[in-house]
């Protein structure tokens, strides 16, 4: 028997429709999983992108709003997909757990970590099942290297290098059909550090179970010449446009990350894993939402390439290089056993978690990464701003809260309700 789970959405934006994606993709698949996905509303506080959300998923107007606390009212709906922007993820998220809902929320979970935690506090503290979307975990790239660090192919790790780099690739302003809001520091709160370090550091942060952080050290700003008339963010450009670090875990695992949205030189990535056995390279990590945001999943992605691995070691006395053919493999897993999508896409597993097809033990501890993440991120940006290095202890102490505290919704300014 097919299990339908209904779906409230809040953010008809750029991102929902990716998820609309998703879910139609699952739908196609649902004899396979055993569950589908059903879109009960949709909540919109712009009220032509509404309308436009609405005519394009043919949704009916009663289940149209512009103001989600409409929605939450509702007892129809089983859990709530959160698609706002970064600096909105905490509040919302955790009215819609007050509400008495689980949540999905998009990423990054928040823009710093002390926000991140009130999540996941209100989360344990509400009693809700709680998800972040990660989908760069969500890959035969991320399982088979989780293999072979787990069995000691590479022997023990001890260097990471991430260098996931842009020439100018800055959402909402090279890229126009991403809102500005993506420049400004009090929507966004930051740029490429956790836009896209959720899905890169979030991935090596998975494969080693986040092993705490000793120190880091950062330099972070934003260096890039820019046309201000080109930038409609209420606030103006306000976040970085690179980010570089090196992180020292108590592990004894070296981590050094660079991103850029804008820079002059290229185009390129660049991750690879050292241990004093074998190494990996890490080649093309998902940073777009995983195969089912796209419309035919078997086709290549638009950006970049098929999330895989290579293998840099020895066998029989001889030194090789071996393409693992993660996604070939993985596509032929997959067939062999529907229930690997489960853990080849996001929202897969986060209609398994909400049905309890999956529990704490089995699916990816989406909220616990990202946290992890955001130790990090807020340790880069600490260090640059004391110019010297720093220790676990103070990035947490000194970590700062930038959710927003109010919006207007409505055409009347709403103060958000995070108490729990």
């Amino acid at each position: 028997m097919i299990k339908t789970v209904r779906i409230g959405i809040i953010g008809g934006g750029m991102i929902s429709h990716r998820h609309m994606q998703i879910y139609k993709n699952i739908n196609e698949r649902a004899e396979l999983l055993g569950f589908r996905a059903e879109i009960a509303a949709i909540a919109e506080i712009i009220p032509d992108r509404l309308k436009a959300w609405g005519e394009e998923y043919q949704m009916d107007e009663k289940d149209m709003y512009t103001d989600y606390h409409e929605m939450l009212k509702r007892d129809d709906i089983d859990t709530l997909d959160v698609c706002v922007h970064n600096n909105l993820h905490v509040p919302v998220s955790i009215e819609v757990m007050k509400a008495g809902f689980d949540c999905y929320c998009e990423k990054p979970a928040a823009v710093t970590y002390a926000d991140g935690k009130l999540m996941a506090d209100a989360a344990k503290k509400l009693n809700r099942k709680f998800h972040v979307q990660i989908s760069s975990l969500m890959t035969p790239q991320t399982r088979v290297a989780k293999e072979y660090i787990k069995s000691g192919k590479l022997g023990t790790p001890y260097y990471v290098n991430l260098e996931q780099c842009t020439s100018r690739r800055r959402p909402g302003y090279d890229l126009p059909e991403f809102t500005s809001d993506f420049l400004s520091k009090k929507i966004a709160g930051h740029g490429p550090s956790i836009d896209l370090g959720i899905y890169v550091i979030g991935q090596i942060l998975y494969l080693f179970d986040c092993p705490k952080v000793q120190s880091v050290t950062g330099f972070t700003g934003h260096f890039v010449d820019y046309d201000p008339k080109l930038v409609t963010a209420p606030d103006g450009y306000g976040v970085e446009d690179t980010i570089d670090g090196f992180v020292r875990f108590e592990t004894g695992l070296g981590f050094h990350f660079l991103s850029t949205s804008a820079n002059n030189y290229k185009d390129y990535a660049m991750t690879y894993i050292l241990g004093s056995r074998g190494g990996l390279e890490v080649k093309d990590t998902d940073t777009v939402g995983g195969k089912f945001a796209r419309s035919n999943p078997n086709r290549p992605p638009s950006f970049g390439g098929e999330p895989d691995l290579r293998f840099f070691g020895t066998m029989d006395g001889r030194d090789v290089g071996i393409d693992l053919e993660c996604d070939s493999n993985g596509i032929l897993e997959a067939r062999k056993d529907p229930r690997m999508m489960l853990y080849n896409d996001n929202q897969c597993m986060w209609l398994a978690y909400k049905l309890g097809i999956l529990d704490d033990t089995t699916r990816y501890n989406t909220p616990e990464i990202a946290l992890n993440q955001l130790i990090i991120t807020d340790g880069f940006f600490l260090s640059n701003e004391l110019g010297r290095s720093v220790t676990y202890d103070e990035i947490v102490n000194s970590s700062p809260s930038t959710y927003m505290r109010e919006q207007e919704i409505d055409g009347r300014l709403y103060r958000f309700d995070t108490e729990f």
